[in-house]
C-alpha cells in the first residue's frame, strides 16, 4: 500500500503542476472569501475539462437554476462552473489527504514493524494474560520444490504460577464434560473428529487440564493425530478438575476411527502438537522458542503486515464519494433559506408598490424606484443581500436594454419560482396587455393577503426554531435529573 499511495500523491502533484500552466488568471476574479479552494480550481478545471465530464455537469439543468437563483446580480456562466469545480477540489483535496494518511501509516509500519526474527517469542508475565499472535509461515522441503505458506494463531500464554504459587484449584461436573468433550462426534465410542477439550466450566470457577493417554493419536489441545492407524483404537483422555485445594481426576474411555488427511493437513497437524508440547514443557519460563525445521521442511516466521494503510485508502475515497453527493444537499438548504427570505420580504415590496403607483407613478417608474433605492442602501451600508431585490434590479437592467416590460415582468416571475411573485407578476402583464381599472384596488388586497401569509410565515418560522430547542432542553433536563438523583442515591446506600 505504501507504493499505492505514493504513486498516487505524485500524479495528483504532478497534475496540479500542470494544471497551473492552464490558470488563464481564473485565480484572480474568483471571491476568495466563498471559495476558500480556489487554489485548486485550476486542477478541478482542467481535471473535468479533460476527461469531458465538464459538459455532462452543465447539462444538469436542476443545478444550474439552483446556482442561478443564488447569485443573481453577480452572475456568470462561470458561476456554474465554479459550483463545480468547489465540489472536485473538496473531492480531490480529500484523495489527497487520505492519501497522505495511508503513506504516513504505511511508512510507520514499515519502521516499527519486523517482517522476520528469530523464531522466539517473549511470554507475559503473571497478571498480564494471555496473548495471541497471528504469525506468518514457510515450510520449505529440502528435498524438493514442495512449498507451504500461511498464517497460524499462536496462544503464547503468560507464565504459569508454581505449586507454591498457585490460590485457585479447579474441580469439574462430569456429565458436563463428556458432553462438550465430544464436539462434533456422535458419541465416546465414535470418535472421528477433533476433541472439544474446554479449559473451564463456566460459572463454577473450575478450570480443566487434560492429559490424553498417548499424545500420537490425541494432541494436548484435542486434535486427532492417529493418521497411521488403519482401524479403530481404544485409548483414553484424563481430565483433571481442579478447585482451590481440590483435584479430582476423570477418565474418559475414547474409541479413535481413522480419518483422511492429506499432507498439508498432516504437516499443520504436526507443527499445531509441537507448538502445544513446546509451550506446556515451557510454562513457567519467559521465552520459549518456535519450532524451525518439520521433517524434511524448513519454517520461516513472519509477522504479517496490517492492512490499516489500505483501509484509510479506501475510506478516503468512499468519503469522496459521499462528500459529493451530499454536496448537492447544501445548495438545497440554500435554496429553502433565500425562498424564505423572499417570502418574507413579498409584503415589504407589495406595500411599496402600491404607496407608489397610488401616488401616480407607472409601474415601471415604481419598479425602478423601489429596485435603485435597495441598490444605493445595499452599496452604502453593504448590507445582507436579498434575492427578491436583486431579482427586481436584474429585471431593471431588461427594461434599461430594451427588453419589453411583459416579457422582463414574465421572466422575473419565472426565476422566483415562488406562487405569490407569479401572481404578482400576472397582475402587472394583465395590467400592461388589457389594462385594468382595478389596478389599485387590486394591489391593496394584495398587500393585506401578503401581510396576512407573512403573519403565517413568521409563526411557522418561529415554531421550527422552538421545535430545534427541544433537544438542547431535553438535554438539560437530563443533567439536572443526574445532579438531583445522584446525590440522593448516594445518601440513600449510606
Amino acid at each position: 500500500m505504501l507504493y499505492v499511495s505514493i504513486i498516487i500523491l505524485i500524479l495528483l502533484i504532478c497534475f496540479y503542476l500542470i494544471s497551473l500552466r492552464h490558470n488563464d488568471g481564473m485565480l484572480s476574479e474568483i471571491d476568495r472569501q466563498e471559495h476558500r479552494l480556489y487554489i485548486l480550481y485550476p486542477m478541478a478545471r482542467l481535471l473535468l475539462k479533460k476527461t469531458g465530464i465538464e459538459k455532462k455537469l452543465l447539462k444538469k439543468l436542476d443545478i444550474s437554476r439552483k446556482v442561478r437563483a443564488l447569485y443573481i446580480s453577480n452572475y456568470h456562466n462561470s458561476q456554474i462552473k465554479l459550483y463545480w469545480y468547489k465540489k472536485t477540489s473538496l473531492l480531490l483535496l480529500l484523495i489527497f489527504t487520505f492519501s497522505c494518511a495511508s503513506m504516513i501509516t504505511s511508512v510507520k509500519e514499515t519502521i516499527t514493524m519486523s517482517q522476520t526474527f528469530e523464531a522466539s517469542l517473549i511470554r507475559p508475565e503473571n497478571g498480564e494474560g494471555d496473548r495471541n499472535l497471528i504469525l506468518h509461515f514457510r515450510m520449505e522441503s529440502n528435498n524438493d520444490d514442495d512449498v507451504y505458506e500461511d498464517e497460524i494463531t499462536i496462544k503464547n500464554k503468560e507464565r504459569v504460577y508454581t505449586e507454591n504459587e498457585w490460590n485457585d484449584v479447579l474441580n469439574k461436573a462430569i456429565p458436563y464434560l463428556e458432553q462438550q468433550l465430544l464436539g462434533d462426534n456422535e458419541s465416546l465410542d465414535y470418535i472421528d473428529k477433533d476433541l472439544n477439550l474446554i479449559k473451564s466450566i463456566p460459572g463454577t470457577g473450575i478450570t480443566l487440564e487434560w492429559i490424553p493417554k498417548d499424545y500420537r493419536l490425541i494432541s494436548s489441545n484435542g486434535k486427532l493425530m492417529g493418521n497411521d492407524i488403519d482401524e479403530a483404537t481404544v485409548s483414553s483422555i484424563t481430565a483433571i478438575l481442579r478447585y482451590k485445594d481440590r483435584k479430582v481426576e476423570h477418565i474418559i474411555p475414547l474409541t479413535i476411527w481413522p480419518a483422511k488427511v492429506n499432507n498439508k493437513d498432516l504437516l499443520y497437524k504436526e507443527l499445531q502438537d509441537i507448538l502445544d508440547i513446546t509451550e506446556e514443557e515451557t510454562k513457567t519460563a519467559k521465552e520459549w522458542r518456535l519450532p524451525k525445521r518439520i521433517g524434511d521442511y524448513s519454517l520461516i516466521w513472519k509477522i504479517p503486515e496490517e492492512n490499516l494503510a489500505l483501509t484509510i485508502l479506501l475510506l478516503g475515497f468512499i468519503g469522496s464519494i459521499l462528500l459529493w453527493v451530499f454536496m448537492d444537499r447544501s445548495l438545497d438548504e440554500k435554496i429553502k433559506e433565500r425562498n424564505k427570505q423572499m417570502l418574507l420580504d413579498y409584503p415589504d415590496i407589495i406595500n411599496k408598490f402600491n404607496l407608489l403607483v397610488n401616488a401616480g407613478m407607472t409601474i415601471r417608474q415604481a419598479w425602478a424606484k423601489i429596485a435603485e433605492d435597495y441598490k444605493e442602501k445595499n452599496t452604502l451600508r453593504k448590507g445582507q443581500v436579498r434575492y427578491a431585490y436583486e431579482e427586481m434590479l436584474v429585471t431593471l437592467n431588461e427594461l434599461k436594454l430594451g427588453i419589453p416590460e411583459a416579457n422582463a415582468y414574465e421572466q422575473f416571475g419565472i426565476r422566483t419560482g415562488l406562487m405569490p411573485y407569479m401572481k404578482f407578476n400576472s397582475l402587472l402583464v394583465q395590467n400592461l396587455k388589457k389594462g385594468n381599472k382595478n389596478m389599485v384596488e387590486m394591489l391593496k388586497q394584495e398587500a393585506m393577503e401578503a401581510f396576512h401569509e407573512r403573519k403565517e410565515n413568521t409563526k411557522r418560522i418561529g415554531e421550527e426554531a422552538s421545535t430545534k430547542l427541544l433537544g438542547p432542553m431535553m438535554l438539560m433536563l437530563l443533567i439536572v435529573l443526574i445532579i438531583i438523583l445522584i446525590p440522593a442515591f448516594v445518601n440513600f446506600n449510606v
